[in-house]
């Protein structure tokens, strides 16, 4: 344990406890992707997302009425101003005829009453309570547990100090609260009911993670997920959910589908495997029950004479603006950035690119198609009910695929689209059971590959529509899937650090190739056919003979997971994009750095190279779609 532990380490290159592992998935990767998230980058929890990214809207139950009602009405008269504070939200969260929130306002409302904690340690935490012009903050008692003075970040960019003998541990759990002092009005959470929150319903993670790159910025982030279980308490945690949850996250908010709070996130070890890290949660009750009996600190005069202090980097930022190049048109590796484009979709989690145009994948479930040419936004419709996290165009550039959270993949009729004022769809596959995060077009037309958070690669008749195969033997979440040149095999990588080979004559397992690595998110094959590239969520790259499977390159120099590689139809550049903001280029026979590209002020969620090598096509978490030309 402690071998891996070291390794973990060094490969995130700061040393870090147990408690805080930074994995990458969010969801889009929110990792996000959110997905991609932490467990991948993640995230989807990969996920991206992260988070990014990381998945946004999910099946969810109905908020049973009372239950939060009687747990607040139970706190001792000394709460009032707790219950003051809260009772309107709460209300507001409990009435039947109140609709879940988009996953717009849930972030809007996350951001809010999510503060930032800097000191020794730091991490994230929550506003729940206000008396008088005195805060208190929540948090996970290992964001505070090491000695010294700490900042809370407000989301209007203030900086207020907390002094450590002011924060109280709350015994038997992983939690603690700290006051900080403010004339300023600030928004404050609504706890709910845990014990609400069915199994399988949405909820959604927030907090300050650490980005990648050498200046660790932290970027306020929240991913979509959901409850999958619940265990018996282990220090205070019960919550196991998927979101993507990344370093620096721990303390801070488990929202349900209405926004309300139903727990604080920390990202700890549990269960008989001790390699095995998983996202977990303490409900809220807990802190509930303990509050009935306990009174709150107050903040001495002598220490409060200066208490707000304006911060050097306004926390309430649009990514874009934190971390900018000072000049992020300039570039290397023969490539510059020769446009920016964005369009007010949220975060871009995929891309696919045509000769002439390049075609996005959104957080908010657009699907957009940019003139690569003019630079302009040719159209955007609505394509899912929730975040697209996948898109790919057969070769001849007829017909495009999405995925989505929304657990669908869709076939549109690109050909018809790219004539007329609309792109129409030609069918829905519904066969996932969860997050569809991959998908890829077989290049003799005949195959779609998907996969998805339901553990399992599905193989579609492209022409219709049929389900021909599903592939079982990833354990985890599979994040990324692509064609050999032939379309006689199928690579598939996942949140388990394997890339599988299938046979799609026979369905059969070729091989696997084990990465010892973080989760796989991102794959290509070369023209070739003899090579495969994987971007794992500790940021490296790995390069792959495909018929024997040995490792015949290690490429470092991300110092976050690479959510997307591409090779040039020559076989001999690859280009990476990471959630350190970076795109790089690699010549795959050497392995050896060409170039890195400088311009996204946030994680770097997709790359394309164009077929003449001569464009690179770039998606970020910040929403911006950048064109790098050669120079």
């Amino acid at each position: 344990m402690k071998q891996w532990q070291a390794r973990v380490r060094v490969q995130q290159g700061q040393p870090i406890g147990p408690s805080e592992f930074k994995f990458g998935f969010q969801v889009k990767l929110r990792d996000h992707r959110v997905n991609r998230v932490n467990d991948l980058r993640d995230i989807s929890q990969l996920k991206p997302r992260l988070e990014s990214g990381f998945r946004r809207i999910f099946r969810f139950t109905e908020i049973l009425l009372g239950v939060a009602a009687t747990a607040l009405t139970a706190l001792p008269a000394s709460s009032q101003p707790f219950l003051q504070q809260t009772s309107t939200a709460a209300e507001i969260a409990l009435d039947p005829q109140q609709k879940s929130l988009t996953p717009a306002e849930i972030n809007t409302l996350a951001n809010e009453i999510t503060v930032r904690i800097d000191g020794p340690q730091g991490g994230s935490g929550i506003l729940i309570e206000k008396q008088n012009n005195i805060y208190y903050v929540l948090t996970n008692w290992h964001v505070v547990n090491r000695v010294g003075d700490y900042d809370i970040l407000t989301a209007d960019g203030q900086t207020y100090s907390v002094y450590y003998s002011l924060i109280r541990r709350i015994p038997g759990i992983d939690l603690a609260i700290l006051p900080f002092q403010s004339s300023r009005s600030y928004r404050i959470a609504a706890p709910v009911d845990a014990k609400t929150v069915a199994e399988n319903s949405a909820v959604y993670v927030a907090g300050w993670p650490r980005s990648g790159g050498s200046l660790r910025q932290r970027i306020f982030l929240s991913t979509a997920g959901t409850l999958s279980r619940r265990q018996p308490p282990q220090n205070g945690y019960t919550l196991i959910y998927t979101n993507l949850v990344r370093s620096g996250m721990s303390g801070g908010p488990i929202l349900n589908a209405r926004g309300s709070l139903v727990g604080i996130n920390g990202i700890v070890q549990l269960g008989t495997n001790p390699d095995q890290i998983v996202s977990a949660g303490i409900e809220i009750n807990q802190f509930l029950e303990w509050r009935k009996t306990a009174s709150l600190p107050t903040i001495p005069q002598r220490l409060t004479s200066n208490p707000e202090q304006p911060s050097p980097n306004p926390s309430n930022l649009p990514p874009s603006s934190v971390g900018t190049s000072p000049n992020p048109r300039v570039a290397n590796g023969n490539f510059t950035l020769a446009n920016s484009l964005r369009e007010d979709s949220g975060e871009i989690l995929s891309l696919a690119l045509l000769p002439t145009y390049g075609i996005s994948g959104n957080s908010n479930g657009n699907i957009s198609i940019w003139n690569l040419a003019t630079g302009g936004l040719r159209q955007t419709w609505r394509g899912h009910n929730s975040a697209v996290n996948a898109v790919a165009v057969d070769q001849a550039g007829e017909i495009l695929a999405t995925g989505s959270d929304d657990g669908t993949i869709k076939l549109w009729d690109l050909a018809t689209g790219l004539s007329a004022d609309a792109v129409p769809l030609l069918r829905t596959l519904p066969g996932h059971t969860n997050a569809v995060l991959t998908v890829a077009i077989s290049p003799n037309r005949q195959w779609i590959a998907s996969g998805g958070w339901d553990n399992t690669v599905r193989l579609w008749n492209l022409q219709t529509g049929e389900l021909l195969q599903t592939l079982t033997g990833h354990t985890q979440l599979v994040s990324a899937v692509a064609f050999s040149p032939d379309s006689q095999q199928l690579a598939s990588g996942g949140k388990d650090g394997t890339i599988k080979l299938w046979d799609l004559q026979t369905g059969g397992l070729v091989r696997t190739l084990d990465s010892k690595s973080l989760p796989i998110l991102s794959l290509a094959i070369s023209p070739s056919g003899s090579t495969i590239a994987s971007g794992s969520a500790n940021g490296l790259i790995t390069v792959w003979d495909l018929k024997t499977g040995q490792a015949l390159q290690r490429l470092q120099g991300h110092t976050d997971g690479v959510w997307s590689v591409a090779i040039s139809a020559d076989g001999k550049t690859l280009v990476s994009g990471s959630w350190d903001k970076t795109i790089k280029l690699w010549d795959l026979a050497t392995g050896k750095l060409k170039g890195n590209l400088i311009g996204h002020s946030s994680y770097v969620n997709a790359v394309k190279i164009s077929s003449d090598g001569a464009t690179i096509v770039s998606g970020g978490w910040e929403g911006q779609i950048k064109i790098w030309k050669q120079s």
